[in-house]
């Protein structure tokens, strides 16, 4: 099988505002702008401007999701329900999660030094670890009495060794805070067990985030070194002005600390998808003019669950090693930086199986990091695999190569030089370069265990690239592949085998956007290929026309079906556009796969 390029299609979104195509994160609507940028360029100093260039240059970070939740192992009442969930899927009543989980956990063996060592032989970079999640439990000495050091009689402060441990090996360090959402307080959100429901009256909410949230913040900037990013999560009953709040108490204790789009509102100084959001293509949207702004995504090397349990938190999955080191690759190609969980033990130690998987990436980058840290994402909009860039060079990350071809189209700077980065010797590879196309040829003996890196060293400091505005047919038939839109926000993502939406459809400004050279206006016939739902509909929009889709028919099964007519009045370069009218869940089944537009005579 040769890995080839493919079709284009790319999207130039022209003069728009550097914050107009992103947004936060949430799980619920909420009311205001939900654009990401909404607190201003003027939030850039050169405090967090240096954060963020290290940000950009480091890719690779460590997530560890660990609190008392650990302590149940993801199983109630003999039941496996969750892992760090466990609390709000099982309604476990406040004073049973006080006494079962909080009450016994005394992670005895934790060793600061023994993290940093993982996630430095991992590659990784900076370290975000859990200081309050949603249970409402703080992992070091807070004045709330909910806390590690003094609830159950610890009396260390593990946040205190782990940032004095990072500063010692220059390892940077975040915090992951939990802002709205806490099962402990009345006034938090999402307790509607203890409590009568998930949203609270404003005064109650009010309450709790000064009294709680705004406290406790203050102490994660004022008690533990350098502070890398706060990591805020889940920004339910967020108004601007508590966004604008905490982004002021961050700034005041920790000037370059980053603060993520999860805070709410749009507020922060980068954007995160949704859990393991993945995209089609390349997205420069939050770049400045004079500094690289990436999105961010995560993943977790544990299953069913981002904290530790006893079925899911000690797998095997060494045959997975390579498609964690491809996601790394996939998401700095597109403009991405990668934070990768690991959940440790009740008593502080990370599983092994959990080691193993990161370090295999580690290992990894020891020969192909040239390729990763500091890189640039594809200069191709929607590359066909995994490409990254520096000056001069653009790098092809090759997966299950079969043969001895690797094929690309849409690279016009003339190649110099292609060799494996694994290979000491810059042995030149043979290769082809014909306008657009380039192929290369690949000895069995040059290919690499799990991904093998490709460098091509071009004539230009910044490859130039064909245009991959989507062209009509010969007949006039305009395809729309989702393989070849971009996102309006990040709470969407994609899946790159069946070139589908994932997660499409809950909430209205989740736009598809495509970018297409327009020949000849006129009435289309629209076709819609998708696997149907009896809930969503979708509206596609052209420049002077709207249309509303209802993907019924069999759910389930992916069909093409007619589902009515558009206009298109002028000619030229346009976009066009699929934004959910009636919404359904955030996680749900229905996939898209693309549109087409077929000229009526």
């Amino acid at each position: 099988m040769k890995v080839a390029m493919g079709a284009f299609a790319a999207l130039f979104i022209g003069s728009m505002s550097i914050f107009a195509q992103s947004s936060i994160d949430s799980v619920v609507k909420i009311t205001g702008s939900d654009e990401f940028g909404s607190a201003g360029v003027s939030m850039y100093t050169p405090e967090v401007r240096a954060n963020m260039e290290k940000l950009y240059e480091d890719k690779f970070g460590l997530f560890v999701h660990w609190g008392p939740y650990a302590q149940l192992e993801g199983v109630w009442n003999g039941e496996e329900v969750s892992a760090e969930w466990i609390m709000k899927r099982a309604f476990i009543p406040i004073k049973d999660y006080e006494r079962e989980a909080a009450g016994k956990f005394k992670p005895v063996k934790f060793n600061a030094g023994d993290w940093v060592d993982i996630a430095e032989a991992a590659g990784m970079r900076f370290i975000v670890l859990t200081a309050k999640h949603h249970d409402g439990f703080a992992m070091y000495k807070s004045k709330h009495p909910y806390n590690l050091v003094e609830f159950a009689g610890y009396g260390r402060d593990v946040l205190k060794e782990l940032s004095a441990e990072c500063a010692k090996r220059d390892m940077k360090l975040g915090f992951y805070y939990s802002q709205s959402q806490d099962w402990h307080e009345e006034g938090g959100f999402g307790n509607d067990w203890d409590f009568e429901k998930n949203i609270k009256p404003q005064k109650e909410f009010d309450a709790y985030f000064e009294e709680k949230a705004v406290m406790q913040v203050e102490e994660l900037t004022q008690n533990y070194g350098d502070i890398f990013m706060i990591w805020f999560d889940t920004p339910m009953q967020m108004d601007d002005e508590k966004c604008q709040q905490m982004m002021d108490v961050v700034a005041a204790n920790q000037p370059g600390a980053l603060v993520n789009s999860r805070l709410g509102q749009g507020y922060g100084h980068f954007d995160v998808s949704m859990d393991n959001g993945k995209t089609p293509a390349v997205s420069k949207a939050t770049w400045l003019p004079d500094l690289k702004v990436p999105w961010q995504t995560h993943e977790s090397v544990t299953q069913d669950g981002w904290g530790y349990t006893s079925y899911g938190g000690e797998n095997d999955r060494s045959e997975e090693y390579t498609e964690f080191i491809y996601s790394l690759c996939r998401v700095v190609s597109f403009g991405g930086v990668y934070l990768l969980n690991v959940a440790p033990h009740p008593d502080g130690t990370i599983p092994q199986s959990q080691i193993n998987s990161i370090t295999a990436i580690g290992d990894w980058l020891k020969i192909n990091g040239e390729a990763i840290y500091g890189a640039d994402p594809s200069p191709l909009k929607f590359p066909p695999y995994a490409i990254t860039s520096k000056p001069g060079k653009v790098y092809l990350h090759l997966q299950d190569i079969e043969g001895d071809q690797v094929e690309l189209t849409g690279l016009l700077s003339k190649v110099r030089k292609a060799y494996i980065l694994a290979d000491e010797s810059k042995a030149p590879l043979n290769f082809i370069q014909k306008e657009k196309e380039l192929s290369i040829t690949l000895p069995d003996e040059l290919k690499q265990l799990r991904v093998t890196v490709v460098v091509l060293e071009i004539e230009d400091e910044v490859a130039r690239v064909m245009d991959e505005t989507i062209q009509p047919t010969e007949d006039g038939t305009i395809s729309l592949p989702v393989a070849r839109c971009e996102f309006s926000v990040r709470r969407i993502s994609y899946d790159y085998d069946a070139q589908t939406t994932r997660n499409w459809g809950g909430k209205t400004n989740q736009g598809l956007v495509w970018t297409v050279n327009v020949r000849e206006p006129g009435t289309y016939q629209v076709f819609s290929e998708d696997n149907g739902n009896e809930k969503l509909s979708y509206e596609l929009r052209t420049p002077n026309d709207s249309l509303q889709v209802y993907p019924k028919g069999e759910v389930g099964k992916m069909a093409k079906k007619p589902v009515g007519e558009i206009e298109i009045d002028e000619p030229g370069i346009m976009r066009i556009t699929a934004y959910p009218k009636d919404t359904i869940s955030w996680f749900n089944d229905f996939r898209l796969k693309g549109i087409e537009l077929v000229p009526v005579d």
